[in-house]
């Protein structure tokens, strides 16, 4: 009795594994006809033959996984890339989607989307190098499964474009200019700041924290300095807010200023339109003309920096000295940095 038992759950287990095989032939024989269809001729091995059963595997495989054939039929057929990745390099690329899943915490969808638009990326890194970059996501502050899946859903080429180190590397050095939980907070609003280059990030910082005298928590939620706008536009919009009349530099004496002024998100994070008529307050006319005149000024600027580099080892000596600047009576005359 036990041995038939045993016998009818190998038989059942038999014909599951004949009918997902079967299944996944199908699919991969429509998907086929469908490209031919669409003008892309696709020539696959025969049922038989070991190549043939390597591919259907990974099709297996994800159907058991609980993605949908459809799903498969459609992304396979409106993308002749991913196909073809999948049928020349299966285990790989299998390896590649569980790797994204099990790690990177996406949906099997969600993988097969990024092996559809990078196969050659992914595939040149492999399943170690990503997981190694997967892990430094997760040591530079974006720390929970939800955080790496949106991170990943909205910078891919975190996944390939840069060494892990230098990414750990550079969330560091934004340590530097936030607190902990601030500069967590900003890798995970905008993950794409782990690829820019350190020197850009630490210009445009320094222009906003020294020239603008903007805080640090505001700067944190502040996302349009760090790819939307160049470190010129972000001149010319507080030159431009200053001349209006719309901005003042803060002072430590008077707090309320900082208060009266617009906050950076209103100043970086809107659009050209939004921005002169809304923050700025005047005609898009006005703005378009004052930006012409500063592309002028700007060419002959292009040589000289625009302000005074601060870094983060020296920040305590240039505040006591500003500090020691202001707090000098009038007829006396600083001649200590002559």
């Amino acid at each position: 009795m036990f041995v038939a038992s045993r016998s009818l759950r190998a038989s059942a287990i038999s014909r599951t594994i004949t009918k997902e095989r079967s299944e996944a032939n199908r699919l991969m024989e429509q998907i086929v006809e469908d490209l031919k269809t669409k003008g892309t001729e696709f020539v696959i091995p025969g049922r038989d033959s070991f190549a043939r059963q390597e591919s259907a595997k990974v099709f297996e495989k994800l159907v058991a996984c609980g993605v949908k054939s459809e799903f498969l039929l459609d992304a396979n057929t409106k993308n002749a890339s991913l196909f073809k990745t999948v049928v020349s390099q299966p285990a790989v690329s299998f390896e590649i989607i569980e790797t994204l899943v099990n790690v990177g915490y996406v949906t099997f969808e969600d993988a097969i989307r990024l092996l559809a638009i990078f196969p050659s990326d992914l595939l040149r890194h492999g399943a170690a190098s990503i997981t190694s970059n997967i892990e430094a996501l997760s040591a530079s502050g974006i720390s929970t499964p939800r955080s790496i899946a949106s991170a990943i859903k909205r910078c891919p080429p975190l996944l390939f474009a840069r060494d892990p180190q230098e990414m750990q590397r550079l969330a560091h050095e934004i340590g530097g200019f936030f607190s902990k939980k601030q500069a967590s907070h900003l890798i995970s609003r905008c993950p794409q700041i782990l690829l820019k280059p350190i020197e850009e990030i630490e210009e445009k910082y320094e222009y906003i924290f020294y020239q603008m005298g903007v805080e640090s928590e505001d700067v944190a939620e502040c996302i349009g300095w760090i790819d939307e706008l160049s470190l010129d536009d972000m001149v010319d919009r507080h030159r431009f807010l200053l001349a209006t009349g719309k901005f003042t530099t803060p002072d430590p004496k008077r707090p309320q200023i900082r208060l009266e002024n617009p906050k950076l998100q209103r100043i970086l994070d809107s659009n050209e339109e939004d921005f002169a008529v809304n923050v700025a307050r005047v005609t898009m006319e006005e703005w378009v003309v004052y930006k012409a005149l500063r592309v002028k000024e700007t060419i002959n600027e292009q040589k000289e920096r625009k302000f005074d580099r601060v870094k983060p080892s020296k920040r305590k000596a240039y505040e006591r000295r500003h500090k020691e600047k202001r707090e000098l009576a009038e007829h006396v005359f600083d001649v200590s940095a002559v």
